[in-house]
């Protein structure tokens, strides 16, 4: 995969390590309310970005991830609080801001009617790079997005992935140092998810910091260092994905029977949380003071015979869900 140049003060070297808890990023008590609306669309939102990392926001549809995208590429302007990226300022800086960083939005933004190569040049000359770096930037987009057997074909007749890969490609042309990526990878093969994903970790291993957007919990689970689960125009958590994940999510001990319990047996076991898969599958919720001991007594007193077990390993899903239920009750 080639690697993007980037002179001077931009220059972010393979390997790169970024300082403990640096904030590159900084939003401090951010509001926004879209025109005509009854309420914000966000309120008192603060968040810290270190430089280097990949940072998630989770949150359900209209949560008001999309309008905090706006606000930190500039599209829009704070109503309230302050912005502030790689030390400058959304408001004093607003230019500079653009300058270093780049959007693949989930709306697709080139021209269908173009080909891959006619949409990179055209956005390659809209960053008003000088011709040995536009060619130089334009290689190495269409390799890391795996574009070389696509340059010569109408983005129209292009498959879901495809068109994905080649919006995230317009975005590197701009060498950015902070990529915004909202849902990357939404409706796309598995060829085109993997290219993708691995592009984002090459870039983020070389020191580009990445704000990312997804439904899937997964991917989010692998890429990412820290996260914020956003709803209602409210940061509900943050930290580091393996805080959130102690505080909000633990693991359970997944069973499979060697018969059907009685109904009994069964309704038992659900009384005290057990989830079910069939009738011989079954998760059992474990506390963090008796660990699995405790379910493996209420199993032994309803007659389970066990025919194997492991106990689960917390997910990004599962602790989501409870920050979710958390605000909601709150």
């Amino acid at each position: 995969m080639k690697s993007f140049p980037q002179p001077g003060s931009r220059d972010l070297k393979p390997g790169f390590v970024p300082a403990a808890d640096t904030p590159f990023i900084t939003v401090s008590n951010v509001s926004y309310r879209h025109r005509g609306a009854d309420r914000d669309a966000l309120s008192g939102v603060s968040l810290g970005i270190a430089e280097g990392s990949c940072f998630g926001l989770l949150g359900p549809n209209g949560a008001g991830k999309s309008t905090l995208f706006g606000l930190l590429t500039g599209l829009l302007a704070p109503q309230g609080g302050e912005i502030e990226v790689a030390g400058l300022s959304i408001r004093r800086d607003l230019r500079a801001v653009r300058d270093i960083g780049a959007l693949a939005p989930q709306d697709l933004a080139f021209y269908p009617d173009l080909t891959a190569r006619e949409n990179l040049s055209f956005f390659a000359g809209a960053c008003r790079l000088p011709g040995r770096l536009w060619r130089t930037r334009l290689a190495a987009a269409v390799e890391t997005c795996l574009l070389q057997d696509l340059l010569d074909r109408r983005a129209e007749t292009f498959s879901g992935g495809e068109k994905r890969r080649l919006n995230l490609a317009i975005a590197l042309l701009n060498d950015p140092r902070v990529l915004y990526l909202d849902e990357p990878t939404v409706g796309i093969d598995a060829r085109s998810r993997q290219t993708i994903l691995a592009a984002i970790a090459a870039l983020k291993a070389r020191g580009v910091t990445v704000i990312y957007t997804s439904h899937y919990m997964e991917e989010v689970e692998d890429l990412c260092d820290a996260i914020a689960v956003i709803d209602q125009g409210r940061v509900l958590a943050v930290g580091s994905k393996a805080g959130l994940l102690t505080r909000h999510a633990h693991g359970g001990l997944d069973v499979r029977l060697l018969e059907p319990l009685s109904a009994e047996g069964r309704a038992a076991l659900t009384g005290i949380g057990a989830e079910w898969n069939g009738d011989l599958a079954l998760t059992l919720p474990v506390s963090d003071a008796t660990g699995p001991a405790a379910a493996f007594a209420h199993l032994a007193r309803v007659g389970a015979r066990v025919a194997q077990s492991s106990y689960g390993v917390a997910r990004l899903e599962k602790a989501y869900l409870s920050i979710l239920d958390q605000g909601r009750t709150a």
